[in-house]
C-alpha cells in the first residue's frame, strides 16, 4: 500500500502500521470505543479487525492499510457524486 493517504495514517498514527481500533473509532467511524468493540466482535465494522492475540484483554487492531484502502474508496465514491452534480 503506497498512497498518501496511508502515508498520512502512518504519520497520523506515529508510523504504526497496526493502529488500536480505539484510537481510530471516533475519528473515522464517529462512535466511540465501547461502541466499536461490540461491532467488531460481529466484524460489523467497514474495515477488518483482528486481536494480535487469542486474548479478550488483547486490543483490537486495524491495519493502516486497510483503513487507507476504505478510505480511498469512499473519497473516490464522494468524488463520483460531487462530480455528477456539479459537472
Amino acid at each position: 500500500m503506497t498512497t498518501p493517504t496511508y502515508f498520512g495514517l502512518l504519520a497520523e498514527f506515529e508510523g504504526r502500521a497496526e493502529i488500536p481500533l480505539e484510537e481510530v473509532a471516533p475519528r473515522y467511524f464517529g462512535i466511540n470505543a465501547r461502541t466499536a468493540s461490540t461491532r467488531a466482535c460481529a466484524q460489523a465494522l467497514p474495515v477488518p479487525v483482528y486481536r494480535a492475540l487469542d486474548s479478550q484483554k488483547s486490543p483490537w487492531l486495524v491495519s493502516a492499510g486497510d483503513l487507507a484502502e476504505y478510505l480511498d474508496r469512499r473519497k473516490a465514491q464522494a468524488r463520483q457524486q460531487w462530480q455528477a452534480v456539479n459537472e
